[in-house]
């Protein structure tokens, strides 16, 4: 996100468009939300959502995440908090809430510790001034924090955010539910403004303000470009402004957006940087931020989902192959790939062994039309065993075949003496700590550590000597802190040689 042309966009307006401010140097970039999808929604039953979330690039742990849903056409929504989702690659989390019939509407609110991400209902009839079912509240915009207002007006403690096929729309609430744009013939004058960006444009120089103000000869209201690299601002179009319910809301057309070259149409991310500001004037023409919210994405999206009948999901390449083993345990990486015609995630996603589930891991990608990939290691002893694959779209139920696996006695020769490797990890999926065996040559010196699946070094746990050897994770990293529930990589080097296998840690 390019969130320093929003904050100076409106900082230019309100600050005497002389000296840009630029927020490059503070992380204030929302985090992004992508992959959005939902299992089948059962009549009079219950639909899991799924969002991945990430930051810099990275999957992210977000301060607050929920989804909001709605099964009354959107005149209602009720929240509900996400968790990770276990075993899922890639940042993913999801949230399970109860369904009726017809139509479910949902969207995401994501926060970090500077920002927030959002998607928001659809304004489908344009209806102006927008009901507050119509917006997305962040919700993290505090009263008390306007810097010096000359008037309490201007310090704003709300803002909603919204969208339809045809306009923005930016509704400021304040302490006062008054908004006054002078304190009389010569002044103060105080400008509000909600300002977008869209960061898929070809310039990072310039957003656009909606702007509620008469300040003579210098800004009144309208849609305001704002140019960063020479600190200027031109009026490029109307907006509709109007004080309802204690609330100004605002609304400029996407059209007059659309319009300007350095905003554009095209937008691939799917959502656009907004944030809000008030500000004053004097007679001197000296020009004051008073208050800014925090930087937003704004998602110009609304899931729906349909409850009732839905195409059935299917299993294939169904199967196994052995990771590493001996003589009394052996890993075996369970994998299927399922996918479903009308892009519904797996509620439940199981390897069965023996008459005993055990959920699987898939991911990053979640494109279950395409088809996703979902796998398990398993610690199993020397016997033969009976496995199968059940997967559920919230709806409809798919099993595979039985089929069995034999576990060979004997030391593999890739596990043998005089090679390097992870001989296994039991059990998987691990609760809180795992145990490893490993082999080295006689005189080899290892170096066991385990990783996240982004690359990133959770845990030194051990180096030394070769010869077998049983190590335990305890599930912490480093710094004695236990890590997330996820999968992660335990790599064993020694010299140019080295061998990795995964585990799966629930807590």
């Amino acid at each position: 996100m390019r969130t320093a042309m929003l904050i100076s966009s409106i900082a230019l307006l309100m600050v005497s468009l002389t000296t840009p401010i630029s927020v490059r140097t503070r992380d204030r970039t929302p985090p992004a939300i992508d992959d959005l999808c939902n299992s089948a929604a059962a009549t009079f039953g219950t639909m899991t959502v799924n969002v991945d979330i990430t930051e810099n690039d990275s999957p992210t742990e977000p301060g607050e995440a929920s989804v909001l849903y709605s099964t009354d056409d959107q005149a209602s929504w009720t929240v509900v908090p996400l968790t990770e989702a276990q075993g899922m690659v890639g940042g993913t989390w999801e949230a399970s809430f109860p369904v009726e019939s017809g139509d479910v509407h949902y969207y995401f609110v994501v926060h970090d510790d500077s920002s927030a991400a959002f998607g928001a209902p659809s304004n489908d009839s344009d209806e102006y001034p927008p009901g507050p079912n119509l917006l997305a509240h962040p919700g993290d915009e505090h009263a008390g924090d306007a810097v010096d207002p000359a008037t309490a007006s201007l310090d704003l403690d709300g803002v909603g955010l919204g969208y339809s096929d045809t306009h923005l729309y930016g509704t400021l609430s304040n302490v006062t539910g008054e908004w006054p744009t002078s304190d009389g013939i010569l002044g103060p004058w105080f400008v509000y403004s909600v300002a977008f960006d869209n960061p898929d444009a070809g310039s990072d120089s310039f957003a656009y303000a909606l702007v509620y103000a008469d300040v003579p000869l210098i800004v009144q209201s309208g849609l305001y470009e704002v140019d960063a690299r020479d600190t200027s601002y031109t009026r490029v179009g109307d907006i509709d402004a109007v004080v309802d319910g204690g609330d100004l809301h605002l609304r400029c057309s996407l059209a007059d957006l659309y319009a300007q070259p350095y905003f554009g149409t095209e937008n691939p991310s799917g959502c656009y940087s907004a944030g809000a500001g008030t500000g004053t004037v004097t007679l001197a023409n000296v020009r004051t931020l008073n208050d800014s919210t925090n930087v937003y994405a704004l998602y110009h999206r609304t899931e729906v989902a349909q409850s009732g009948p839905n195409s059935s999901p299917a299993l294939s390449d169904p199967g196994y192959e052995f990771a590493s083993g001996e003589s009394r345990v052996a890993l075996v990486d369970f994998h299927v790939t399922y996918s479903d015609p009308d892009g519904h995630l797996p509620v439940e996603r199981n390897v069965v062994v023996d008459d005993v589930p055990m959920e699987m891991g898939g991911g990053p990608d979640h494109d279950y039309v395409a088809g996703v990939s979902f796998e398990l290691q398993v610690d199993l002893t020397a016997e033969q065993h009976v496995y199968y694959f059940s997967f559920s779209d919230g709806v409809r139920t798919v099993e595979t075949e039985a089929d069995t696996v034999r576990i060979p006695t004997g030391v593999p020769a890739e596990a043998s003496p005089a090679s390097v490797a992870v001989r296994s990890i039991w059990p998987q999926p691990a609760e809180r700590e795992a145990n490893i065996a490993i082999t080295l040559p006689n005189d080899a010196v290892g170096v066991v550590e385990v990783f996240d699946v982004r690359g990133r070094r959770v845990r030194h746990l051990w180096s030394g000597a070769g010869g077998e050897r049983e190590l335990l994770w305890d599930g912490n990293d480093d710094r004695g802190e236990p890590v997330a529930s996820g999968v992660y990589l335990v790599e064993l080097t020694a010299g140019a040689s080295g061998d990795r296998a995964k585990v799966v840690l629930l807590r």
